[in-house]
């Protein structure tokens, strides 16, 4: 058969690749089809939409069983009364449903009638309106032809008044049908009141249940394509006022999605649920109230992405290893590692506090960040800003004693035992520098002890000395007894003594007592003191402190020579002798030799670093190790040490380490914790020089890690793990942190001067210090005295948090800036505790005058308040005598017949040292002022209560006035007398 030709005009080769195209069309639009119904359900199939089904399912069986608990709580009387009363109603209304029916006819046409009146009457006075400006037109362009445009004003304005009267009248009506139908339903409107009193929750719950609880138009509104309209399951997110994002050297908007998960953050109630779904803690405090959720969002605090919406993708944190191994179900892999393109990974739990820092900026610390605080504090009191700069902190004094004349106060075998393992003589601050790598060989343990040997020796040789005086002879038991009264114990503690320790909350949410930070660790434990010092140095340092070192925070307690002896005998009793029979290693001149080669040839060429050496006696190749030791290890960072004065620190800058990228940290061998910021600073504080575990045969001695060991416990090293992570180099606009005002700065000034100098060691100011009250209530114990009287003889509460009520408002600016000048003329001579010579400058006593002021905001400086009228005065004063006051007080200079425990200040001294003011509110209710203070409250809460009703008719306020007013004549004052025969009475 012939072949079949082509119909003219078609290419039979176009027709094939035609079939062809069909085919890959076809093919290409299932693939689209199946990658798009994959997109469509990878869309539809979010993390958080699982999140807010499940949130809505707990919330709707929540809400149920609300609903069953306010239901079962209804008073059963009042429930039988409503069903009683809507039982009158039914029958009410069967009686009268015909009334009933036929009001209610009426009221329609009323209703039509009224709206009809109602309308005319609001379109006639729209149509005034019109009328009105055409009248003024008229009148303005021709003032004799504007007559037809006021006829037609004054005529709508008829019929307006009109139409007023008949909607008054259709009003009236209407109101009188009303009243006629609610007579003839009185029992269903009392019965219908009643059901909504006593199931108001319970209607509420119910409504809050129809809009929560799932059903079919939810479902369909949260179908895949449907849910582009209005879903029910959606993307809730913040927008923080004033705060950006840096991201690649640009700023963004701040947005915050985290509450898209965390559905019951702001909600209270939720507590107890496992995240997502718990209650954010403090709620008050944290999303309301001075940081507002919708201002100040989430991940300004927290940290992480918030622009994320999902569990991986939020750059969650692990806490530990645990914890990352059981968040590997967020991810793929079944290994959980966080995004890295993200520099500011969410902060672990408990660690949120040190974010507090980026807008309570300039303060001594942060209110209710009691982690962030204590961990700030640990940083100041080990010293970590000597050998790291800190922003801020490089104005602070060295924490460590000055030993330039070292040897006057101790020996060379003591110093190399101490520095060799300082907590073995006693529990201290100093850290450890040598022994304390993980599995140290033989060798390195040889180099330790020959460059703790050289160190020792260059320390010696660079002091000076002054030889002191053997003390007088003094009485161990007087000593002591003088050190457990006088106030030594606000600041030093003996052994493990716990008394007065401060219990602090961690990050961890544990009541922990950080024995390093709290007031009674201001100054050294004191325990083996007579193994260690020179009794001639330490009598004339109990004398004077500043005398030896000028730099000292030690107060002078102006101790007379009898009990400088005795608390001289007393610490020279408490010994250590095991300490001081440890061996101490010979010099191995061998291995001394060879670490200062290393040295030498580290700075110059091998041939220099021969002729170096060889130049050295055996004593300078001695100081020569000793130096470099010092160097190496920064020893005077915490020190002064000649030589040294203007050495720079040799750690790491920390101004910024709380954003420093995990990458840049060496982790060395260790995998047992998480690779995360948080816990490669945990473990370092721990364990400082563990990342160089397994290297020592690759590292040179000079690169080993040189960071000594605190022997931190694990909440010291939270705490320090928050401080750190406040080093941040994010900023937040000066709008969105918190401005302090003129008083406020003054407040800041004077609480560095009370951290200081301890005053807090001795004294309450708000919710903390006061440590010196479990020594005394201790002693009163255990002589057998009434522990109630711990307040009588304890230091003053300096601010009463909750009264708002402290020492600026109670005394004159100059009587407290002389008296801390010179605090020897005391208020309570009886008194065995004393308030130290601080010997402060001029502008320390003006801070602390306008610091208490400041705290109060009362005036500064302060002014005296009038002389009230004599008849006044009279009357304070026989209200004085009837309450009997110099019974407890001392007048001018007389103590009572009293046990101390019950004595109170001298009267003579109010005028020139107590507030006005102050002095009102303190007779009013000195308990509120001071709690525990013996002194009565002579005012009852009744007033009709009153003792003396012949004064004032009874007015307390005005009692209280005269009773002031006669206390501010006291002091040499002519006191004014009454005539007699002539009580005083009403005035």
């Amino acid at each position: 058969m012939p072949p079949t030709k082509p119909e003219p005009g078609r290419d039979p080769e176009m027709a094939e690749r035609t079939q062809v195209l069909n085919v890959v069309f076809a093919l290409t639009s299932i693939a689209l089809l199946i990658v798009l119904s994959f997109m469509i359900w990878a869309d539809y199939d979010r993390e958080w939409k699982t999140y807010q089904k499940q949130f809505t399912e707990m919330d709707v069986q929540r809400t149920k069983t609300q609903i069953k608990e306010v239901d079962s709580k209804v008073d059963a009387q009042k429930r039988a009364q409503l069903e009683q009363e809507l039982a009158q109603s039914k029958q009410e209304l069967q009686a009268n449903r015909d009334a009933i029916a036929k009001v209610e006819k009426e009221q329609g046409k009323l209703q039509g009638e009224w709206y009809a009146v109602d309308q005319n009457f609001r379109f006639t006075k729209a149509r005034i309106d019109v009328a009105k400006y055409n009248f003024e037109e008229a009148r303005h362009r021709n003032p004799n032809g504007a007559a037809k445009e006021e006829k037609k004003l004054r005529e709508l304005e008829k019929d307006w008044a009109d139409y007023r009267v008949k909607l008054e009248d259709v009003n009236r009506r209407k109101a009188e049908k009303q009243a006629e139908l609610a007579a003839l339903e009185k029992n269903k409107i009392a019965s219908e009141k009643l059901q909504k009193e006593l199931f108001v929750d319970k209607t509420r719950l119910e409504d809050k249940l129809k809009k929560i609880q799932p059903g079919f138009v939810s479902f369909v509104r949260n179908m895949p394509v449907l849910d582009l309209a209005n879903p029910s399951l959606k993307v809730q997110q913040i927008l923080p006022a004033n705060i950006k994002d840096d991201v690649i050297f640009t700023s963004t908007e701040k947005v915050d999605r985290c509450t898209t998960c965390h559905l019951a953050i702001d909600r209270k109630g939720f507590e107890n649920e496992k995240q997502p779904f718990t209650t954010h803690p403090n709620v008050e405090l944290y999303l309301q109230g001075p940081h507002p959720i919708d201002r100040i969002g989430c991940t300004v605090c927290h940290q992480g992405r918030g622009r994320a919406t999902g569990f991986v993708n939020a750059v969650h944190t692990p806490l530990t290893k645990e914890q990352e191994k059981a968040w590997g179900k967020y991810s793929h892999t079944k290994e959980y590692e966080r995004i890295h393109h993200w520099d500011l990974p969410m902060l672990t739990k408990g660690h949120t506090e040190s974010q507090c820092v980026k807008c309570h900026q300039s303060v001594v610390e942060v209110p209710k960040a009691t982690s962030l605080n204590a961990g700030r504090q640990l940083v100041e009191k080990l010293g970590c800003y000597g050998c790291h700069k800190i922003k801020g902190w490089e104005d602070l004094r060295k924490v460590g004693p000055d030993l330039t004349r070292i040897t006057s106060k101790t020996t060379e075998d003591f110093i190399f035992r101490w520095i060799k393992e300082p907590k073995g003589f006693r529990p201290t601050r100093m850290p450890q520098v040598w022994d304390v790598r993980p599995n140290e060989t033989p060798d390195q343990l040889a180099r330790n002890n020959v460059e703790a040997n050289a160190v020792t020796a260059f320390v010696i040789s660079v002091s000076g000395r002054v030889d002191y005086p053997a003390p007088p002879a003094g009485d161990l038991v007087g000593g002591r007894k003088v050190f457990e009264t006088v106030g030594c114990m606000a600041c030093h503690r003996i052994g493990d003594d716990q008394r007065g320790v401060e219990i602090i909350k961690t990050a961890g949410g544990k009541d922990v007592p950080f024995t390093r930070a709290t007031f009674r660790a201001h100054g050294p434990n004191l325990d083996g003191s007579g193994s260690k010092l020179n009794a001639g140095w330490l009598y004339s340092w109990v004398k004077n402190p500043k005398g030896y070192w000028h730099e000292t925070r030690m107060p002078n307690l102006r101790l007379s020579d009898k009990e400088a002896a005795d608390v001289t005998a007393y610490l020279m009793s408490l010994k250590n002798d095991k300490f001081l029979e440890r061996p101490r290693p010979a010099l191995d001149k061998a291995l001394r030799d060879k670490i200062i080669v290393e040295n030498l040839e580290n700075a110059f060429t091998q041939a220099e670093a021969k002729s170096r050496f060889d130049a050295m006696d055996d004593t300078q190749r001695t100081m020569f190790l000793g130096e470099k030791t010092i160097g190496r290890y920064g020893c005077f960072g915490c020190h002064t040490i000649k030589g040294f004065e203007k050495t720079s620190p040799i750690g790491v800058e920390l101004t910024e380490e709380g954003s420093k990228l995990v990458e840049r940290l060496d982790f060395g061998f260790q995998h047992q914790i998480p690779h995360t910021l948080p816990a490669w600073v945990d473990l370092k504080v721990k364990e400082p020089r563990i990342y160089d575990e397994g290297k020592h045969e690759t590292k040179k001695p000079e690169e080993w890690l040189r960071m000594p060991k605190f022997w931190v416990t694990d909440e010291e090293a939270d705490a320090l793990v928050t401080a750190v992570l406040s080093f941040t180099k994010e900023q937040v606009p000066l709008a969105a942190q918190k401005q302090l005002n003129a008083d406020e700065r003054y407040v800041e000034r004077g609480r560095r001067i009370v951290r200081d100098f301890n005053c807090q060691g001795c004294h309450q100011i708000g919710e903390r210090g006061g440590a010196i009250r479990a020594i005394i209530k201790d002693n009163i114990v255990k002589a057998g005295g009434d522990e109630l009287t711990t307040v009588a003889l304890s230091p003053p509460m300096l601010y009463n948090e909750k009264s708002k009520i402290g020492e600026g408002a109670r005394v004159h600016t100059d009587w407290l800036h002389g008296f801390l000048h010179d605090p020897s003329n005391k208020i309570r001579p009886w008194l065995d505790v004393r308030m130290p010579s601080f010997e402060f400058d001029e502008e320390q006593l003006n801070a602390i005058s306008r610091y208490f002021a400041a705290q109060d905001k009362v005036a500064y400086p302060y002014e005296p308040a009038p002389v009230a009228d004599a008849a006044t005065i009279a009357a304070g004063h026989e209200l004085f005598t009837k309450w009997q006051c110099v019974k407890c007080h001392v007048v001018a200079g007389k103590l009572p017949d009293q046990e101390p425990a019950n004595m109170a200040p001298d009267l003579a001294k109010v005028p020139q040292r107590l507030r006005a003011g102050w002095l009102a509110k303190w007779l009013a209710n000195p308990g509120a002022i001071q709690p525990g203070t013996r002194m009565p409250s002579n005012f009852p809460e009744n007033p009709a209560e009153n003792s003396y009703p012949e004064y004032f008719g009874g007015d307390q306020q005005k009692q209280i006035e005269a009773v002031r007013a006669y206390l501010l004549t006291l002091g040499g004052a002519e006191r004014p007398s009454t005539p007699a025969g002539k009580p005083i009475a009403s005035r």
